[in-house]
């Protein structure tokens, strides 16, 4: 109720603990050291228990305890800032015993100086009453004022609360939220909107709008044969055309739109009715497909002794326009 007078209180708190450094109380300060020192060493110990259980047991004790200090440095160090802190705010702006007790021996000498039996209805002058008493304790002489908010907590509040389809309700909540975390952690997107960036009507939005239409295909993925191969081997070819469907198996690439000179020429052979197991007839036919396929003359090189050194083959990639898709996209590659 005495809010004018807990202002006076802000200051001793540092009144009390400045003397007390130098005065033979110098227990206390002992006794509360020992409270922040265990708070502080049993969040650290958690810390460095977990980093250690990380660590390899192949490696030597003094190479365990590098790794585990310069992975808990910065940990360790916010915490026992924020413990030290915490602690230390906590037991400087409290309201201590002896001033509520002198504030409360205030309040009745005040009242029995301004209550006399044969005037129980005088009333102070207005500048004692903002000093000396709490707003409206005068109304009733026996019974004690509480606060509206007071009332309503208690008599309002605190049955809604404490009631079965209150807890209920409050259960069921905390449940959802539970099971939201659990599925925003899974959904969880990485990445900047570059549209955040720019000012509503920026000029640069519909850029970006755009941008987000066309992104529904990604880059195409250059796959290179940096070996020779026989290609006009049946086995050989297998294995080839396994490799590259282990890229197209992923959920971030079309397979149908993948690019490969060797299908296509395959494709090419059949139809002149050429067989594409033979080296002679595999190798004789490639400059006649690369003059009606020029989109494939990069895709290939062939010396002039007609042996394929090397090729590549593209694979479109789709559905990577945020950050996320394509960090999966990698590690499935």
């Amino acid at each position: 109720k005495n809010l004018k007078w807990n202002t006076f209180d802000l200051p001793t708190p540092l009144l009390g603990i400045c003397p007390s450094y130098w005065t033979a109380f110098k227990y206390l300060l002992h006794i509360m050291s020992l409270f922040v020192v265990l708070s502080v060493r049993v969040d650290d110990m958690f810390i460095m228990i977990s980093a250690w259980q990380k660590t390899s047991l192949m490696d030597n004790i003094s190479e365990r305890m590098s790794d585990v200090y310069s992975k808990v440095a910065v940990s360790i160090t916010i915490t026992t800032v924020t413990n030290v802190l915490a602690f230390y705010t906590g037991i400087m702006t409290s309201f201590r015993c002896p001033f509520m007790a002198l504030d409360g021996k205030r309040e009745v000498v005040c009242l029995r100086w301004l209550k006399k039996p044969e005037t129980p209805d005088q009333k102070c002058s207005s500048l004692k009453k903002s000093c000396f008493l709490p707003c409206n304790s005068l109304q009733d002489e026996y019974k004690a004022d509480i606060h509206p908010m007071n009332l309503f907590f208690r008599d309002c509040f605190g049955p809604f609360l404490i009631s079965t389809k209150s807890k209920i309700f409050v259960v069921l909540l905390y449940v959802s939220y539970i099971i939201a975390s659990v599925y925003g952690c899974f959904h969880v997107q990485e990445g900047l909107d570059l549209r955040t960036l720019a000012s509503d009507n920026s000029y640069i939005t519909p850029y970006f709008n755009v941008e987000d239409h066309f992104s529904t295909y990604g880059p195409s993925i250059m796959v290179n044969i940096t070996e020779a191969l026989d290609y006009w081997d049946k086995n050989a070819r297998q294995k080839l055309e396994k490799c590259l469907a282990d890229f197209e198996n992923s959920e971030y690439v079309d397979k149908n739109l993948t690019e490969f000179w060797l299908r296509e020429y395959v494709t090419y052979m059949e139809s002149l009715r050429q067989d594409i197991n033979d080296k002679t007839a595999f190798l004789s036919n490639i400059p006649t497909f690369l003059v009606e396929f020029p989109l494939f003359a990069y895709d290939i090189n062939v010396t002039s002794s007609q042996e394929v050194i090397c090729s590549q083959a593209f694979i479109q990639t789709v559905g990577i326009s945020s950050s996320t898709n394509k960090k999966l996209m990698l590690l499935q590659f």
